[in-house]
Parts: structure tokens; C-alpha cells; sequence
């Protein structure tokens, strides 16, 4: 995993090629750099949706946390961990799937994705 740790706007996020636009490393694409996506290990699906996520995270015993309008929250009662994605699912970015990663460890992981 190479790649420079980014400061910006009160993020602290990891950036694989810093002289590119940043989007190149989002979910959706963009920019010229490879497109990820985040992928449940146990089964291999790809996570393509909200859905999908919300699924696997029950699966694990995380439940929806408050309703705020702008975003998903998740929680796990045996932790202090939150899980937060943005509500609108083009919005989900490699920060939110690292984020996830973190906090479910050997569960998921982010991969480069199948053209």
C-alpha cells in the first residue's frame, strides 16, 4: 500500500497519487487514477450499494445509529467505534471504505477494481 497521508479541511486521509486531482482515487473514478471498491472478504462481493454494506454490517452486530439527514451512521454497542457515509452513495469515497476497513478488521478491504 503506498500512497501520502493528506491534512485537509480537518481530514487526515491517504492519497495515491498526490500530483492528481484527488477524485481519481474516490469509489466513482474520476481523474486519471485506478478505481477501487470495497469488498467483503468472507463472500467476495462487491460492496455496490448501501444495501449491500448496511447487510454485512448486521452481519457483525452494527446497527443504524441516529437518523441525521446527511448521513448513514453505524454503531457497534462493543465498541466505541461510528461508522459514517455519506447518505448519497456517489458521494461514498475511499476515505469512508479505509474507514471501514479499520473498524472491521479481516471483514472487508479495498481492492482495485475489474475493468
Amino acid at each position: 500500500m503506498s500512497g501520502v497521508w493528506v491534512f485537509k479541511d480537518g481530514l487526515v486521509r491517504r492519497v495515491e497519487n498526490p500530483g492528481q486531482d484527488d477524485e481519481g482515487s474516490s469509489a466513482g473514478g474520476g481523474g486519471g487514477g485506478r478505481r477501487k471498491v470495497l469488498v467483503h472478504v468472507p463472500s467476495g462481493e462487491v460492496v455496490t450499494s448501501y444495501e449491500v454494506l448496511e447487510r454485512r454490517l448486521r452481519e457483525l452486530g452494527w446497527e443504524r445509529y441516529v437518523n441525521d439527514p446527511c448521513l448513514l451512521l453505524f454503531h457497534q454497542r462493543s465498541t466505541v467505534h461510528l461508522i459514517s457515509v455519506p447518505r448519497d452513495f456517489a458521494r461514498f469515497r475511499l476515505v469512508h471504505m479505509y474507514d471501514i476497513v479499520v473498524k472491521t478488521r479481516n471483514v472487508f478491504e479495498v481492492r482495485d477494481a475489474a475493468n
